[in-house]
């Protein structure tokens, strides 16, 4: 037992003079953060100073936040065998200094991170030193990013728009057609796009851009439709007409969702017949055409006319009035 505790005594002052004389092993440089494109050769260095014996090893880590690492090399030994890998190290010109090269060709947007430069001091202790690996990648647009969406006409609008890259991407709207924006001008440099009480003349489509100088931006159209209740426009609202001719009453009906449109006589709907037809053409624009059509006009068919259009938002009517004239009056049809 005196024996063991002597050799533990002994071990104890060599280690502590081995120390004193050699010295504490230190990182003395490590490269700066590296910024390079896919494809590129980047190459990482890192001093030791009194290394010694010890094993001095790369890792890389998967994120900033994560605590674990896979370890690259050892010394001038490759841990994993990718052929886009090297390691060399080189003696300093001060005694029991080196520097560890690790090199990685052709890089791959999967090679970003942080990397370590670690010396394994003891079973549970080691000195380390990290440098980020930056990537630049062109813009993408995240998926989660909304293709179409609905808002009532009153309502205020927010449409925002994310993109990943590096650089960080910077975002801009402009509208379909290059029509102008809500706000005026043609463009806006923001990653979020707000309407201040929706008006219809707002719906249509917006793209989001994404550009960083890496590549090419990307693109998001998105689509913005705009609830609003039903407008009704007469162009002639009193219409003349000959017994015994053609007779065209015509409205033009506007609202989102498209508005169902009734004709009305005396408070009754009128049904299609084979002297009467009511004909409705919707248009790209979202307005439709609602024409009532009269063959042969009877004096009892003289007097007021509504168009009726109604959504869930609500319904608007239209007052056309037919009265008898001298002489024919053309017909559209």
């Amino acid at each position: 037992m005196a024996c063991q505790r002597l050799f533990i005594g002994l071990f104890l002052v060599l280690t502590i003079t081995l120390e004193s004389i050699l010295g504490a092993p230190v990182i003395s440089q490590i490269s700066k953060d590296v910024v390079a494109s896919v494809g590129d050769t980047v190459e990482f260095n890192c001093t030791v100073e009194e290394v010694g014996q010890l094993s001095v090893s790369w890792a890389k880590r998967p994120s900033e936040s994560d605590t674990n690492s896979v370890v690259l090399s050892m010394r001038n030994f490759l841990s994993l065998p990718d052929q886009r890998y090297n390691v060399t190290v080189t003696e300093g010109p001060k005694a029991g200094t080196a520097t560890y090269t690790f090199r990685i060709q052709k890089i791959e947007v999967s090679d970003m991170g942080p990397y370590e430069c670690q010396v394994l001091v003891s079973a549970t202790e080691k000195l380390t030193k990290k440098l980020s690996l930056q990537i630049k990648t062109p813009p993408v647009i995240a998926e989660n990013t909304l293709k179409s969406t609905l808002v009532t006409e009153g309502q205020n609008l927010e449409l925002t728009c994310h993109a990943n890259g590096f650089p960080k991407p910077t975002i801009s709207w402009t509208r379909e057609h290059n029509a102008v924006m809500p706000a005026g001008g043609h463009s806006l440099a923001e990653p979020t796009l707000r309407i201040r009480s929706v008006h219809r003349m707002d719906r249509g489509g917006y793209y989001c851009i994404a550009e960083n100088g890496e590549g090419q931006p990307d693109k998001r159209l998105i689509r913005v439709e705009v609830e609003f209740r039903p407008q009704i426009a007469v162009k002639t609202p009193k219409i003349a007409q000959m017994v015994s001719h053609t007779a065209e009453l015509e409205c033009s009906v506007q609202g989102y969702p498209a508005p169902t449109v009734v004709w009305h006589r005396n408070g009754v709907p009128l049904q299609s017949s084979p002297y009467k037809e009511v004909a409705n053409t919707a248009s790209s624009s979202g307005t439709t055409t609602s024409v009532l059509r009269i063959d042969s006009v009877g004096e009892d068919d003289f007097g007021d006319y509504y168009c009726n259009a109604t959504n869930k938002l609500g319904h608007a009517d239209a007052r056309l009035h037919l009265f008898p004239s001298v002489i024919p009056v053309p017909s559209n049809w």
